[in-house]
Parts: structure tokens; C-alpha cells; sequence
């Protein structure tokens, strides 16, 4: 493994690698525009495909590069692949992917640094490789004094000290009117709270006691596995967990697992997160398929409390409503719940019942009364990519808001995992009991 001591810590040098990808990406689409001017229609098109995926090459190359901050952001925007051109939406969706692992040295000076002890005199066994890596941090397989094994995540040096500067520079990047739909002044909100969300996700002391809260919540849901936390080998920046093993996502496309196995974790997955958004309130925020484990009996293992968001009463109710006009064909009622969740410029015009209604369509589709809807044919990002012109014509009527960034990234980032191991259900016998629920538990 390479050594990568300081590159995260390096703010000079990250300062200036974000800058000018920004640079070079503005003056990309610069380019872009000129030749446009002396092309037909058709190679125009073609050439803008082209300019999309060379700069998307670029932004992941560097963020992959640069975890952190840079790293997240970017896994966060590519979720919201409606926002962005489908040539450049595919490639950014590679930062989905686990990231390349720190040298165990860095891992190492932090453990040192947090305890005083070296993870060899902390632990009765620490493995050097990881099993794990991602944005923040990366997990290695321990055990302690009585053997009981164990998962050590260590966050990644300089992440917090580095997140202002990152955000500053991606904001910029991603405000370039050739790549997204947004203002910049419309991106503030959305940063704010993926800032917020951040620095709740570095906090491990923070996560471990979401780790209890999760457990509790579901102590009764025998479907649900969570581990659990050894506080005595948790700080701000490690967190020791019980080493729950299970198979990872990809694995139920092979034998053993059947087309049986398949829908029954795919409703496992939609049933908890519908019990997350319209019961509890809180919602585990991080659709990675590294965050989640499955195993023979059944059972779903859920990893990774760094990322929750609390959800306003009123939210969820909005989300509720959204979901039941849109499945009642009340068309009519959406651009009242857009405007009360704030995800609609007042001062506009409604867009129109035309316009609801086509993401309506698109919407109800797998919610057929009576009828199984197999996710492994769904074609529904492509049908919003269809209708993505129209889409952008009317964007001045919407704005991002803060409330409903990760719940959306949640929506988005299952839609892709049920769509990947093709689940087959009737999703409506899933989804309306929670539609029609008037009150929430506490």
C-alpha cells in the first residue's frame, strides 16, 4: 500500500488541487460555448456529451483522490442525478464505490494520538489491511482482551480542519451553470446542511450513541441487526463496534440467494425506511451499499450511524402527502405541499398540472394496486431523464431545501439498490399502511 501521509492534512495543496479543477472545468465549458456557436444542432449535442464526460472524469479523479469533505459532497450530488446531465450524472456515481485505502501509518499516529496506545497495545489483534474504506474513514477487524471480535473505524486525519475549505471550493465548482440547475445563491441552504450533516458524521462519539438509539428502536424488529458499541475503545475520532458478518449487496445475485431472497430484502428495505421517514422521524441517512449486510437466515445488518436526519413532524407529512395525491391522481394538491415544504418559489407561478402530472406518472408506477412491480425492469430514471428539458425550463419554480436533501438522497440511493439485486413485490401493500397513518410515534 502507498504511503499518503499529509494529503489530507495539506490544506495549501487541496486548496489549490479544488481550485483548479474548478478552473479547468469553467474554462471547459467556456470553450464549449464558442464552439457551439459554429455547430448544427445534432454535433453540438454531441460535442456537450463529450465536454460532460471529460470534466466528470476530472471532478472524480480529484475527489476521489482527496476524500473527506471533497469525497462526500460529491457522493452526495451524484445521488441527485436530476439535477445533472446524464453523461455526467453516470461517471460521478462511481464515487458510490469504496475509496482507495490510507497507508495503516496515518491510521496507526491516529489511534496513538486518541488513546496514548499504539492499536497493537490497545487491541489483543488489529489488522493492518482495512475491509473496509470510505470518504471520512476506513475499518479494520480487531479483537479485544476476551476475544470478542471487532470492527475499529478510524476517521482519516485533517477531515474536519479541511471540511470549511472544501465545501467553499466544491460550492463553486458545482455552481458552474453548464453542470447544475441551481443558482449558487440557491446552494447555500443545501451546503449548510451538508455541512451540518458532516460534521455530525465525524464526530464518532456522536455516532455511538446514534448506534444505541438505532438499537433501541429496533430491539424489537427480529428482521434488524445493529451492533453493538465498546465505549471504552470509542473517541471523537475511533469507534469500536461488535464485528457483525454478513454478505455484502452483490452477493445476492449469486447462489445460495434466490429470486426469493432477493424480494424479501428488497422489502426489508422499504419497509424499514418507510418505518424511518413516516414513524420515527429519523431517518439512517446513507444509502452506500457498503452500509448495509445480509445474511442466509434473512436478517438485514445495518452499519454506519454517522449520517441521521431528525424529520420535522411537518416534513414527513408533507412526504406523506406528496406520495398519496400523487398515487390518487389529486394533481392538483402538489404544488400546495411543495409550497408548504419550501421547495417551491412562492413568488412564481405554479409550473403547472401538465408538469406534475408526468412526474406523477412516473412516480405511481410501481405503486399498482394488486400488482407485483419487478425493480429489476425499472426504467424510471430514464423516463426523468426524458423529462429533464422539461424539467430545467421550469427549475426557476423550485429551489433545494435543506429538509429534504438526505431524505431525498435516501429515496434515490434505494431506488438504485432494490433496482440492482432486482426485487419483485407489490409495493403498494408495503407503502400504504404508512400513507395512511394520521399520527407518528415519538
Amino acid at each position: 500500500m502507498a504511503k499518503d501521509r499529509g494529503f489530507l492534512s495539506n490544506r495549501s495543496a487541496r486548496f489549490f488541487k479544488l481550485s483548479g479543477l474548478t478552473a479547468r472545468v469553467s474554462t471547459s465549458y467556456t470553450g464549449q460555448r464558442l464552439k457551439e456557436f459554429f455547430q448544427g444542432a445534432g454535433k453540438a449535442a454531441g460535442s456537450r456529451a463529450e465536454t460532460h464526460i471529460r470534466n466528470a472524469e476530472r471532478i472524480v479523479k480529484a475527489l476521489g483522490e482527496l476524500k473527506g469533505a471533497a469525497m462526500k459532497v460529491g457522493q452526495a450530488v451524484s445521488i441527485h442525478a436530476d439535477l445533472l446531465p446524464k453523461e455526467f450524472a453516470e461517471i460521478l456515481s462511481s464515487l458510490q464505490r469504496s475509496a482507495p485505502p490510507m497507508a495503516y501509518e496515518e491510521i496507526e499516529a491516529q489511534i496513538q494520538a486518541e488513546f496514548g496506545k499504539s492499536p497493537g497495545n490497545l487491541f489483543a489483534r488489529f489488522e493492518s489491511d482495512p475491509c473496509a474504506s470510505a470518504s471520512v474513514g476506513q475499518v479494520h477487524r480487531a479483537r479485544l482482551a476476551n476475544g470478542t471480535r471487532v470492527a475499529v473505524k478510524v476517521q482519516y486525519p485533517g477531515v474536519e480542519e479541511n471540511l470549511d475549505g472544501d465545501l467553499k471550493n466544491l460550492k463553486s465548482l458545482l455552481s458552474l451553470g453548464s453542470i447544475i440547475g441551481y443558482r449558487k445563491t440557491d446552494l447555500e441552504g443545501m451546503f449548510t446542511e451538508i455541512r451540518d450533516r458532516l460534521l455530525e458524521e465525524m464526530d464518532y462519539d456522536l455516532e455511538m450513541e446514534n448506534l444505541k438509539t438505532f438499537r433501541r428502536l429496533f430491539r424489537k424488529d427480529d428482521r434488524v441487526l445493529i451492533p453493538r458499541v465498546f465505549p471504552p475503545y470509542c473517541s471523537k475520532r475511533v469507534l469500536t463496534m461488535e464485528f457483525l458478518a454478513g454478505d455484502p449487496l452483490e452477493a445476492l445475485l449469486q447462489p445460495p440467494y434466490t429470486q426469493a431472497d432477493r424480494d424479501h430484502f428488497g422489502r426489508l428495505l422499504f419497509d424499514i425506511y418507510a418505518y424511518q421517514l413516516f414513524r420515527l422521524g429519523l431517518l439512517h441517512a446513507d444509502p452506500h451499499p457498503g452500509n448495509y449486510a445480509f445474511r442466509r437466515d434473512g436478517r438485514l445488518i445495518l452499519y454506519d450511524f454517522g449520517c441521521l436526519k431528525r424529520i420535522p413532524s411537518e416534513v414527513g407529512r408533507a412526504y406523506r402527502d406528496l406520495a398519496w395525491f400523487a398515487l390518487e391522481g389529486q394533481i392538483e394538491r402538489l404544488d400546495e405541499v411543495l409550497l408548504q415544504l419550501g421547495a417551491r418559489e412562492p413568488g412564481k407561478e405554479s409550473p403547472g398540472l401538465d408538469f406534475y402530472r408526468s412526474f406523477a406518472d412516473v412516480f405511481r408506477k410501481p405503486f399498482q394496486a394488486g400488482k407485483e412491480y419487478d425493480f429489476g425492469e425499472a426504467r424510471l430514471h430514464e423516463r426523468l431523464f426524458e423529462l429533464a428539458p422539461q424539467g430545467f425550463a421550469k427549475m426557476l419554480h423550485f429551489k433545494p431545501t435543506p429538509e429534504t436533501i438526505f431524505i431525498n438522497r435516501v429515496i434515490g440511493g434505494h431506488y438504485g439498490n432494490l433496482r440492482h439485486i432486482r426485487a419483485r413485490a407489490c409495493w403498494l401493500d408495503v407503502l400504504e399502511p404508512y400513507l395512511l397513518e394520521n399520527t407518528r410515534q415519538p
